[in-house]
């Protein structure tokens, strides 16, 4: 009879211990005891999350360029905010967005707007003259990538980037004087520079046909 009482106890010992590890596991896998709605087991298998822990999308350009452009109606002198206007469209139409050059175009009017609010924003020049000559290259375009540079001269006349693209502009719109003359400041500037043995090559041709031409008319009868 004793024997079958520590039996019992024995038994009694391992059931009271299967039952503290089920109402533990209670705990983790059904939630009991923290106001939460449980835990899925199946998400851990599927490699899922609760709606709570889950990642949000990042925003897509578009998503992100209209709420630029709300904040923009809410503020529009804020150039911080212009040149990421101008950045949004640029990507867009780097995608492929857009018909043909249109957000290009939509990129460089913020960026001139910019500009126009704070003059002293020295690299937001050479930023809207490489997207008109680089990116929509038509003469109109040409001429206000020049035009922006003419005034960069003022605002940052140290810079011999300035120059050297204006040089490119002025050589595009076949002003070939006032291309020598801005290339020649690029290389005051600059001498050694990444652009100068290619900038003194087209000098050299540069002045070479405008003498030339100079040379014909005048020795072309009347």
């Amino acid at each position: 009879m004793l024997l079958d009482r520590r039996r019992i106890k024995k038994w009694a010992k391992w059931i009271a211990l299967a039952l503290a590890i089920v109402f533990a596991l209670s705990f983790l896998f059904l939630g009991v005891g923290y106001g939460g709605a449980g835990f899925d087991v199946s998400q851990v298998f599927r490699g899922g999350c609760s709606d709570e822990t889950a990642t949000t999308e990042p925003e897509t350009t578009e998503e992100k360029l209209n709420s630029l452009l709300a904040a923009y109606d809410a503020d529009p002198k804020n150039t911080t905010n212009m040149l990421a206007i101008a950045t949004a469209y640029e990507e867009l139409y780097k995608a492929g967005k857009g018909e043909g050059v249109e957000y290009a175009n939509y990129a460089t009017a913020f960026l001139r707007n910019a500009i126009d609010v704070d003059p002293t924003l020295k690299d937001v020049y050479l930023r809207v003259a490489r997207i008109y000559i680089d990116d929509i290259g038509s003469t109109e375009a040409l001429q206000a990538a020049a035009e922006v540079l003419n005034k960069a001269t003022t605002v940052d006349p140290e810079n011999p980037q300035v120059y050297l693209r204006l040089g490119i502009a002025q050589q595009k719109l076949n002003n070939k004087s006032a291309a020598v003359m801005a290339w020649q400041k690029y290389l005051e500037l600059d001498p050694n520079g990444e652009m100068a043995e290619v900038v003194k090559t087209q000098i050299e041709q540069l002045t070479a046909t405008t003498t030339t031409t100079s040379t014909t008319t005048t020795s072309t009868p009347e």
